[in-house]
């Protein structure tokens, strides 16, 4: 993505009113509707390489599409019955319990789109009580049991999901098993909470934020809620629309002032491929990424993996990046499983890897 000039130079405070981009679709503003509608339409100014063949976001962009309708439809169920009846052709998060109905089918493709999945991980506020606190960031890692939060949002499909998952996900060259003996999950509640208390937990509410949507992080912010009062904590759950959770997610101040203690967050597997592309692994302090942990040990480990040039030693620099984080639990991993997805199946030319909508076509 480039980013106009004009844009680039814009204070972060100040708000940018335009959507821009030199790419194959243009976003009509004209047509958004917030919370239910946004729109795009090829844009006939776009020249595609001719050169290459589409493969994830490498190659042409061929925009075989008109126009691109993204719908915002929050119940599960109206969404399953408006692919079927062919009123919506593609359902970008296809949950697992609708998955047999779809399947079901013969007018409906389930498919993974990204093979690499999901890797949801449990963040926690490092300015504030009770997290400020390593000890108690500890016991709720500690409590954690992966495969608890991997039923719950891939259901009962042993080959959808896998726990015993450390901070690189399952298929990236640096996952490690190093340091994953500090997040055994549920051993023990009784001495659990006695640790909690004995790091000086005195009933501080714990505010978790929970968005509505996707459903997969609402379900994973239910269990987390439930772990953390297993081990005694006084766990607020603030249930709230996704612009609403990401507006809060961003406020520094203690949660009695409108910050926040904790929430969940489900991104792509690739995402956490490796320490340069890993925000949630910063540990530089108020410059880092929500929950500002400051690890000087985390951050001297990174530089050191980026002058590297050593495949075994970077491997080992990481192994050492995952025993902090996870000793420091800047990161609560949760597993790693598989996103379904589903469509029309007069739809074609779905690419891997998230949506893009070039290469995609609609067949009569």
């Amino acid at each position: 993505a480039m980013m106009p000039e004009r844009l680039a130079k814009t204070p972060a405070n100040q708000k940018i009113e335009s959507m821009v981009g030199s790419g194959p679709f243009r976003f009509k503003a004209d047509e958004r509707v917030p919370g239910s509608l946004v729109a795009y339409e090829r844009f006939a100014g776009y020249v595609p390489n001719p050169a290459g063949e589409p493969d994830w976001t490498a190659g042409p962009k061929i925009a075989r599409l008109d126009r691109v309708e993204w719908w915002t439809v929050p119940d599960a169920a109206s969404a399953a019955a408006a692919l079927q009846t062919g009123e919506r052709d593609w359902w970008y998060y296809a949950p697992a319990d609708l998955l047999p109905l779809l399947r079901g089918n013969p007018n409906v493709t389930v498919a993974v789109q990204d093979p690499n999945g999901q890797i949801p991980f449990l963040r926690m506020n490092f300015l504030h009580p009770p997290f400020s606190n390593v000890a108690i960031r500890q016991a709720v890692l500690r409590a954690v049991r992966q495969s608890d939060f991997m039923a719950a949002v891939a259901g009962s499909d042993r080959d959808a999901w896998r726990d015993h998952v450390g901070i690189f996900p399952v298929g990236s060259p640096w996952a490690s098993d190093v340091g994953l003996d500090a997040s055994p999950g549920k051993t023990d509640l009784a001495q659990l909470r006695a640790d909690v208390v004995a790091a000086g937990y005195r009933g501080e509410p714990v505010v978790l934020l929970a968005p509505a949507d996707p459903a997969e992080v609402r379900s994973m912010s239910d269990i987390a809620a439930d772990t953390m009062r297993q081990i005694g904590l006084n766990v607020d759950y603030q249930a709230m629309d996704f612009a609403t959770f990401v507006l809060r997610r961003a406020k520094r101040e203690p949660p009695e002032q409108g910050g926040w203690s904790a929430w969940i967050a489900n991104p792509g597997a690739v995402d956490g491929f490796s320490p340069a592309a890993a925000p949630p692994l910063r540990g530089n302090g108020a410059k880092s990424w929500y929950g500002w942990p400051d690890v000087p040990s985390i951050e001297a480990l990174r530089d050191q993996w980026l002058r590297s040039t050593d495949p075994a030693e970077q491997h080992r620099l990481t192994g050492e990046i995952q025993r902090v984080a996870l000793q420091q639990a800047m990161i609560v991993p949760l597993g790693q499983y598989r996103q379904y997805t589903a469509y029309r199946s007069n739809i074609t030319g779905v690419l891997q890897g998230f949506p893009v909508f070039w290469n995609v076509a609609k067949q009569a």
